[in-house]
């Protein structure tokens, strides 16, 4: 999976290779080993090249994301590079059907809004887990959820359409 990340103004691209609790990470020209656990419910412990980072996400009220790690607070937000080719001129406005998909395989944890309900640009619309870390799926636009094609518990594949925004 390949993201942008925005940390402090500066923009990183990351790619993330999954193989069980292991996580190869390529960023800034160099390829990383990493060791991920979840020893607590939201919590994470990361281990690259034996230092341990204590990582936590937090969402504020606003909307926007920090990442805790080891204590300090990091304002960060994420983009899935292939989920925004794919909603290309579907920002806040955009005309037309727009269908959310999932940026990774893994489970839909919790659908936050059902058919027929009004959605905001950015809002949460479902949660994928995988390899215990959960992605809110946001809508692009603001619209009407036209369809939920996925339920709680169910398995999705990186790409299957989530849902459609109208």
């Amino acid at each position: 999976m390949k993201i942008e990340l925005d940390i402090d103004g500066q923009t990183i691209e990351m790619e993330f290779v999954f193989a069980g609790d292991s996580v190869q990470l390529t960023f800034g020209g160099a390829t990383r080993e990493a060791q991920v656990s979840e020893p607590e419910p939201g919590i994470f412990t990361i281990i690259i090249n034996d230092r341990v980072y204590r990582c936590a996400l937090e969402k504020s009220p606003s909307g926007s994301i920090e990442v805790i790690v080891n204590g300090k607070r990091i304002p960060v937000a994420v983009r899935d590079k292939k989920h925004l080719r794919g909603q290309a001129g579907a920002g806040a406005g955009a005309g037309g059907r727009v269908a959310l998909s999932s940026p990774m395989p893994g489970k839909v944890v919790r659908v936050l809004l059902k058919t027929g309900d009004e959605v905001s640009a950015h809002q949460g619309v479902l949660i994928v887990e995988a390899m215990k870390m959960q992605n809110e799926v946001q809508s692009p636009k603001a619209g009407k959820v036209a369809e939920i094609k996925v339920s709680e518990g169910q398995t999705v594949n990186a790409g299957e359409t989530l849902a459609v925004i109208e």
